[in-house]
């Protein structure tokens, strides 16, 4: 998929797939179809998605896509939910490079990360 542009319905398809096999893997009881997921579903608690399971989410997804949206575009700290995860992905497709809005959020989450790193190393 390479240098390919995918449709938003792609994209989400890819997603719910993957969080949805993720679901599995962590035997969840409520463990959701890929087409019961929904963009209003927020990955903690509607889903029970760990920080742990996103980042694997994002892995698993970046070797099926070729894509990262958030190693420049977006803040991975800014997405709540599905619908969220969805438009950062669909942003990096659009060829969106602007970073006017996004700008602050990526700047206050890299402050946070610093402080979470000289805090652990204390």
């Amino acid at each position: 998929m390479l240098n390919q542009v995918l449709s938003k319905e792609q994209i989400e398809r890819v997603l719910c797939e993957e969080i949805a096999q993720i679901l599995e893997e962590k035997g969840q009881n409520y463990v959701k179809a890929a087409a019961e997921i929904r963009p209003e579903h927020r990955l903690g608690p509607d889903l029970g998605l760990t920080s742990l399971d996103l980042a694997q989410l994002v892995a698993v997804v970046e070797g099926r896509l070729k894509a990262d949206p958030f190693q420049e575009l977006v803040p991975i700290t800014s997405v709540r939910n599905v619908g969220a995860l969805c438009s950062a992905y669909e942003r990096f497709f659009s060829g969106d490079n602007s970073k006017d809005v996004d700008a602050e959020l990526l700047l206050a989450s890299k402050r946070r990360a610093e402080a979470r790193r000289a805090a652990d190393g204390k």
